[in-house]
Order: C-alpha cells, then structure tokens, then sequence
C-alpha cells in the first residue's frame, strides 16, 4: 500500500511539473534572469534584440521592477 502512495505521488507531482511548464512557458527564462541585478537594467539587455524604444516600452509594463527608470 505505501509503494502505490508513493507512486501516485511521484505521478502527481510529475503531472503538476509539466502543467505549470505548459501554462507558464517563460518561468524558466524569468528565473534564471531573476539573478541578474548586477547589471545596468535601465539600459536594453546585450543581444536581447530590444531597441532603446522596445526596452521603454517593456520596461512601462513591469513598474514595479523597473520605477527609477522610468521617472
């Protein structure tokens, strides 16, 4: 009986593993950026493809990360 709990718990959590992968393809991409405080993030990313319009425009949606760039 403990072998199928467990089972049905590796199963679980496989099936939540890929359900969170499926509606949030970007968390990977997010978290590994997460850590990047280091660098200048008013300025566009290097080899990010934004323009100095794109990066502004990006940076209005998320004020809560970017507010001394944008005042």
């Amino acid at each position: 009986m403990d072998k199928r709990i467990i089972l049905y718990l590796i199963a679980g959590l496989l099936v939540l593993a890929l359900l969170v992968l499926t509606f949030f393809p970007g968390i990977i991409t997010a978290w590994k950026d997460s850590g990047a405080e280091g660098e200048d993030k008013c300025n566009p990313p290097v080899g990010g493809g934004y323009t100095e319009e794109s990066w502004i425009e990006h940076m209005s949606h998320h004020p809560n990360i970017y507010a001394e760039c944008l005042t």
